[in-house]
This record gives C-alpha cells, sequence and structure tokens, in this order.
C-alpha cells in the first residue's frame, strides 16, 4: 500500500489540456513537494495510468475528446477514492457541475480562477484523508476477519443481563442456539450457579470499570466444557462478554503438571514435586512437633547395567525398582497409609537411578531403620530382564528432622552425604547421617578443588618403577605412576585423590595428562641415548569410555613422535564388561597400530574368560593383594596359579606387581610367571634416578635369605 506520507514526494498527474494551468499547477504542487507528471488530455491519461499509479490526480474537466467527468469514472472503474484520490479542476461553478464531479467519484472539486496557495494545502489534505480513510478501512476489514476467524463467543448484555446481541464462536459449538439468546435473561439460558457467577461479574465490571473474568463448566452433548467469560464494560449500562472454550486447556494443564511433576519414566513424583511435599510435611511436623525421616536410596553400580545390557534395559529396571518400592513398602506392617496420600509415605525419583522416601510422623528410630533394611531386602531378589536376570543392590542414607535439618534442602544433602558415606563403607548398607559426615564431605570438596588448581599449577609428576623378567632382571618395561605434591598437604596418596578424581571427572584430564607426560619421557630419555623398554600408563573406565579417548591416544602418540610399540596402556577389570562394539574396535584400532593392552590388578574384579578374549589384550597383571600371601597362603597360591594358566592357554604375557621379598619372586618365577614387580626391585623412581636404572639394563635379584 502506497503511503503518501512516507519520506518519498508524492506523485501528482496533472490533466489539462492548458499549457499555462498545467505549468502554473507544476509550479505550485513542486513547491508542497509534489513528483509532478503531466497528460494533455484524457486519452493520454488514462494511457498515462497503465504505466505508473500516482498518488493523486488533478483533473480538468473541460476537455477535448474524452472530457473530466468520463476519465474520472474510467479511474473509479479501477480504483476507488482511497487508492487513487481525485481532484476536478473547472471554470464551471454551477451546483449541476459539482454534483456530476462528486457522482463521478471525485474526491474533491476546485473552481476557477485558482487560489494557488490554498492548491497545495487542498491536495496535502485529499492525501492525507485518502490515506486515513484507507487505514480504517484495512483495519475494518482485519478485525472483521480476526472476528470471523475468533473461535470466541461474544456477547452484548444490559447491566440486567439480557442478552441483546450475539456473535457464535467459529468451530465453537453454542451452549444455546443464537435465537434462543436474544432478549432473554441469562438465567433462563444458563444453569443458576453460572448464571449467578456471571451477573456478579456484570455488576462489578460496571462498578469498577474493569475487566471481570468468570470460569466456569457446561455439560455439553460430548461431556463436561470448560469456559473462560471476559466481562467488559461497554458504556454505563451494557457489558461485552466474550466466551471462549478452555476444555483442551484444562486438559493441557493436567499435562503439562504431570510432567512438571512426575517422572515420565516411573510415574513416581519427581525432585519438584519431592521438594515442595517435603516442605509442606515439614510445616506439618513443626507445627504438630512430630519427627519426619528422610531415605536416600541410589543403586550399586547401576551404570554397568547400562554399559552390558544397554539404555532399555536399565530404564525397566528403574521402572521395576519403582514399582517394587511402592507396591512392596505400601503394604508392609509398619506403613498404612497410601503412598501420595497428604500424610502418608511419598516416594519420588530425584533422577538417575535415585530414589527418596518421605516418612512423616516417625518418632521410632527403629521403624526408620526397619523400613531401610526392608528396602534393600526388597531389592536384593533378582529382576528378570528379558532373557537376563539381575541382581542389584543399594546405598541408603538416612536423615531426620529436626536433628538433622530444619527444611527439604538441608535435609537433603545430609541424606545424601549419608548416602555417600554408605557407599564408602562398601555399599549395599545404610547409613545415618552424622555430622561428622559433614565435615568428610567439606575435606572432600577441599580435595576436589585442589585437584582441579593442581592440574592448572602442574603440581604433579611421574616416577617410574622398572618391570623386570623374572629369570634375568632385565629391565622389560616401566610404569609410570603419578605423585601430588601439595603446596600446603605436601606429598598426597594416590589412593587419597585417585578416587576423588574419579568421582569429579577429573580423572580424564588428569589421565590424558599422565599419557602425554610418560610419552615425552620416553622421548627425552632416547635422545639422551637410553634404550628404553615400554612405559605402561594406567587409563581409568572412566576415562576410556570418553568418545574421544581413542583419538586423543592416536595423537599424543603422533605429537610426541614415541613408538606406538613403546606405550601400554593398563585397563581396569570393569572396562571387560563393556560391550560397545564401537568401543572395542577403538582399542583393536590403537592395536594394529602398536599400542599394548594390559589387564591391571586381574583377578580382583569380573573378570572371565569370554570377557578377556573380546579385547585386544596382551598382558595380565596379577594383583598385589594375591602376591602378598605367596608362598604360604593356599588360597593366593590357587589364584595365582589359575590366572597364569589361564593366561598361557590365551598366549597372554603376566606380570606380577607387589613383589616385595626372594620367596615371592621365587615362588612366581617357579610358576612361570614371566615379569615381576615391585619394591624387592626397586620403589618408584623420579625420572633422573629410572634413567640410571635404564642404562643399567637389568637389576640384580637379591640373594636369598639364609635357611634357618
Amino acid at each position: 500500500m502506497r503511503s503518501p506520507e512516507s519520506s518519498r514526494r508524492p506523485v501528482v498527474l496533472i490533466v489539462d489540456d492548458d499549457h499555462v494551468m498545467r505549468l502554473l499547477e507544476q509550479e505550485t504542487l513542486g513547491q508542497f513537494e509534489f513528483d509532478v507528471r503531466e497528460a494533455v488530455d484524457g486519452e493520454e491519461a488514462l494511457q498515462r495510468l497503465g504505466e505508473f499509479v500516482p498518488d493523486l490526480v488533478l483533473l480538468d474537466v473541460d476537455m477535448p475528446g474524452i472530457d473530466g467527468f468520463e476519465v474520472c469514472r474510467h479511474i473509479r472503474k479501477r480504483w476507488d477514492m482511497t487508492d487513487m484520490p481525485l481532484i476536478m479542476v473547472t471554470g464551471m461553478d454551477d451546483l449541476e457541475s459539482i454534483n456530476e464531479a462528486y457522482e463521478s467519484g471525485a474526491n474533491d472539486f476546485i473552481s476557477k480562477p485558482i487560489n494557488w496557495p490554498i492548491l497545495g494545502h487542498r491536495a496535502r489534505y485529499v492525501l492525507r484523508s485518502a490515506q486515513a480513510a484507507r487505514e480504517l478501512r484495512d483495519l475494518e476489514e482485519k478485525q472483521a476477519a480476526i472476528v470471523q476467524a475468533m473461535p470466541d463467543m461474544i456477547f452484548l448484555l444490559d447491566w440486567q443481563g439480557t442478552y441483546l446481541d450475539y456473535k457464535a464462536g467459529y468451530g465453537s459449538a453454542p451452549y444455546v442456539g443464537t435465537r434462543e439468546v436474544i432478549n432473554r435473561h441469562v438465567s433462563e439460558v444458563l444453569p443458576a450457579e453460572v448464571a449467578d457467577l456471571l451477573l456478579h461479574a456484570i455488576e462489578r465490571a460496571l462498578q469498577r470499570g474493569q475487566l471481570q473474568s468468570v470460569v466456569y463448566k457446561l455439560p455439553m452433548p460430548d461431556g463436561i466444557h470448560h469456559y473462560e467469560a471476559r466481562v467488559a464494560p461497554s458504556g454505563v449500562d451494557k457489558v461485552v462478554v466474550v466466551v471462549r472454550d478452555i476444555t483442551l486447556q484444562k486438559l493441557s494443564e493436567g499435562k503439562i503438571r504431570r510432567l512438571a511433576y512426575f517422572d515420565t519414566l516411573t510415574g513416581m513424583p519427581n525432585r519438584q514435586n519431592f521438594l515442595e511435599h517435603l516442605d509442606s510435611e515439614l510445616l506439618r511436623a513443626r507445627r504438630e512437633h512430630h519427627q519426619v525421616a528422610l531415605l536416600f536410596l541410589d543403586l550399586d553400580d547401576f551404570k554397568r547395567v547400562n554399559d552390558t545390557l544397554g539404555h532399555t534395559a536399565g530404564d525397566y529396571l528403574l521402572h521395576a525398582v519403582a514399582d517394587r518400592l511402592k507396591e512392596k513398602l505400601r503394604g508392609s506392617d509398619f506403613i498404612a497409609r497410601p503412598a501420595l496420600d497428604e500424610t502418608g509415605v511419598h516416594f519420588a525419583r530425584l533422577g538417575g537411578d535415585e530414589f527418596t522416601v518421605v516418612l512423616p510422623d516417625i518418632d521410632d528410630a527403629q521403624v526408620v531403620k526397619l523400613i531401610a533394611g526392608r528396602m534393600q531386602s526388597l531389592l536384593s531378589r533378582p529382576f528378570q530382564i528379558g532373557e537376563q536376570e539381575v541382581t542389584v543392590t543399594a546405598s541408603i542414607g538416612i536423615a531426620s528432622f529436626p536433628d538433622d535439618g530444619d527444611d527439604a534442602a538441608t535435609l537433603l544433602k545430609h541424606a545424601d552425604t549419608a548416602m555417600y558415606h554408605a557407599k564408602a563403607q562398601g555399599r549395599n548398607n545404610w547409613q545415618i547421617y552424622d555430622r561428622t559426615l559433614t565435615s568428610d564431605a567439606v575435606k572432600r570438596l577441599a580435595l576436589e578443588n585442589d585437584l582441579r588448581k593442581g592440574l592448572q599449577r602442574d603440581e604433579f609428576r611421574l616416577v617410574y618403577q622398572p618391570q623386570v623378567l623374572a629369570e634375568s632382571g632385565a629391565i622389560v618395561g616401566v610404569e609410570a605412576l603419578i605423585r601430588w605434591q601439595h603446596p600446603e598437604r605436601g606429598l598426597v596418596s594416590p589412593g587419597d585423590f585417585i578416587p576423588v578424581a574419579e568421582e569429579s571427572g577429573l580423572i580424564i584430564p588428569m589421565g590424558e595428562w599422565v599419557i602425554q607426560t610418560a610419552c615425552r619421557q620416553v622421548m627425552a630419555w632416547q635422545q639422551r641415548g637410553v634404550t628404553t623398554p615400554r612405559v605402561a600408563v594406567n587409563v581409568s573406565a572412566r576415562q576410556v569410555r570418553t568418545s574421544d579417548f581413542i583419538g586423543r591416544v592416536a595423537a599424543i602418540i603422533e605429537e610426541t613422535g614415541i613408538d606406538a610399540n613403546q606405550l601400554e596402556l593398563e585397563l581396569t577389570e570393569s572396562i571387560l564388561m563393556d560391550t560397545d562394539p564401537r568401543r572395542i574396535e577403538g582399542l583393536a584400532r590403537l592395536r594394529a597400530q602398536g599400542v599394548h593392552f594390559s589387564i591391571d590388578d586381574f583377578g580382583t574384579g569380573y573378570s572371565s574368560l569370554s570377557y578377556v578374549k573380546r579385547f585386544p589384550i596382551s598382558m595380565l597383571k596379577i594383583d598385589q593383594s594375591f602376591v602378598r600371601g605367596l608362598p604360604g597362603n593356599v588360597n593366593d597360591v590357587g589364584i595365582i596359579t589359575a590366572i597364569i594358566a589361564m593366561a598361557h592357554s590365551l598366549d597372554l604375557e603376566v606380570i606380577a606387581e607387589g613383589v616385595e621379598n626372594r620367596a615371592q619372586a621365587d615362588y612366581l618365577q617357579q610358576a612361570k610367571c614371566g615379569k615381576l614387580q615391585g619394591y624387592l626391585f626397586s620403589r618408584p623412581l623420579p625420572p633422573d634416578e629410572a634413567e640410571c636404572l635404564l642404562r643399567q639394563g637389568r637389576i640384580a635379584l637379591p640373594q636369598p635369605a639364609p635357611d634357618g
């Protein structure tokens, strides 16, 4: 749509057979910022209108050929008075000529002689009037279209509640037909309770001069429908009532509330629901001087189920756990009320494999302990997932109001702390919160923060412990071991910081740093002419399971220039449980490049022959806990003999770690364990001391202790 009031100059077409008049009109309108075009007669005017569309036409009436009246009628067949405003100019000032001009479609009429200063103002006024009329017309058309498309029903009522007018909503089924509404009172049309609501809203709207809203229900042929009526004052004695069917909205609100407050997998209340419910229980307990117990349950090794059987199986297990807890606990002797009753036991799934149970009105600690034990007993029974039978255990933390917390957040935090303590105690047990646990948690958090800073500040270093042939003492490898020299704590034991690094995820950047540093050290030794054997590096299961692990190892090998055959990655036994074919394939690609793989602490985890065969393993490391009992402990002897036999049958090398005396070394050599590692040969050494040993090439075995 053209806007003559916009930044461009409006275009005017002057149609007059008098050259002088055209000249004067052009000069005058040019001073009023018009872009002037000309036509000498009616025929040329119609021709030019086929070439461009002006914003205004200044048309002389008396012209040879087609006169102004006829030109005007032609124009109006195509454009109305708002799209192309037109001013007639004539020397005739009789009433008949003026009437004919307006009947032909002129917007305005100017008589000669023309008052030239007024002409420009008249032209601007006609343009503005046409634009305003055009905008009003467009607005009315839009409003009419909107009203026609609206699903809302619109009623006009007087102050007493009598229907005066009615527009049916698009696609909306009316409660009563149009003809049955007009001139009837709302009490005659609607149920009494709905009519009362509406009449009250009409009264308030007229008294206060403000919009009022009423929500109500009406029975319809297809069931109950929900409606919202907005009542707006119209003058002093009428109201407009806009009624919308909000049935779908009400249904959606129910679904949204379900999504917002309930876990989609198990149907249990979710974290938000749990926190709000716990807050209300604590408020009631405060008022009535009762205790509330919170049990925080976390499944042990749930990730192993996901990794071995897949996430679908994991989801099924979570659903089965939730069902078992809700059904079996609810029916126990010590819980008689329904689970979702306002004062009953309340179950929730916080996310992942974490569940909570809120026990209100529990004043006997023995009952809480009984319930915790009952929960563990319930979960100890196997779950059937397809053809697989799965048994899970749980660690449970318990916190009570008011002793362990006065609000939901504190109580949850302390129950969580107690649960982690249960895991630290070996899992598959329950623990009651104690304030000392918080100080332990604070210390752990401080250690985690120090770990993060330590990585940034380069506070870690590697030491190297040689690995030797059992029969000759020749050095055939070194294991890289991480040490942390804390600026304030001093030397921190790996047993203290490695578990924290695992739980926090810092083990991933730390593990990458170890591989990179060990490879650089091998290259540094070689550049100084040292014959360097393989360097073994521990990698955690969490590190191996990162999406870019294979790529990062390959990049480190390329970046440092080390021969891939000189790098050995020690995997934990838990990795053998991973059935992801992409991960196994990735490890096989590294093996094809030359990287060696061994299983660390073999015999302490989930190992079996089928798992070992699946991976590109070249060596098994016998855990030092078995070596420690040699040669006198019959069980350790049996385990080590079995591991060595299995390794030989699979054509794998075997190394025993933690060898501390000659008797252990002699037994392992006789049992055909090819390689040994431990303090008997050397403690872990810094790089310069390790270099001295490597230059020697072998470590002589200490002489056996004399008999007797």
